[in-house]
C-alpha cells in the first residue's frame, strides 16, 4: 500500500451545508425569515420567524457557516438584523425542497407591470 493511499482524502470547494444548515437554507427558501436579535446585555440570538409567527431558535454556529459559506448576507440593520439568501443560497435551498415560495432576497428582484 503506497503512503498516499493512507492520506485523508480532501474535497476541494467548499464544504456542503449539514443537516442544521440545510433545514434554515429550506426555511428561508419556504418563507421564513431568519433574524440577529441584541439583548439588553449584547447579546446576538438568532431566530427563524414564520409568517404565521412561530419561531424557532439557531444556533450561532450555523448562522455563522452559512455567512462563510455565501449562502446568507446579513442587511445589517440594528437591533434586529435580518439574514437574506444570496444567489448561491438561492440556487442550494431549491435543491432541498420540491417547491421554493420565493423568500425576499436582495437580488432578482423583478417588479410587477401595473396595469
Amino acid at each position: 500500500m503506497s503512503i498516499f493511499a493512507r492520506l485523508p482524502r480532501f474535497r476541494l470547494g467548499r464544504p456542503r451545508p449539514n443537516r442544521e444548515e440545510e433545514a434554515v437554507l429550506r426555511a428561508l427558501v419556504t418563507g421564513w425569515t431568519l433574524k440577529a436579535h441584541r439583548t439588553l446585555d449584547g447579546e446576538k440570538r438568532y431566530r427563524l420567524h414564520a409568517l404565521d409567527g412561530q419561531t424557532r431558535p439557531v444556533r450561532p454556529q450555523t448562522v455563522e457557516r452559512l455567512l462563510g459559506q455565501g449562502y446568507i448576507q446579513s442587511n445589517q440593520k440594528f437591533p434586529a438584523a435580518t439574514f437574506l439568501l444570496t444567489d448561491r443560497g438561492q440556487e442550494r435551498a431549491a435543491r432541498l425542497v420540491e417547491q421554493a415560495q420565493r423568500p425576499l432576497t436582495a437580488r432578482g428582484f423583478t417588479p410587477r407591470s401595473s396595469g
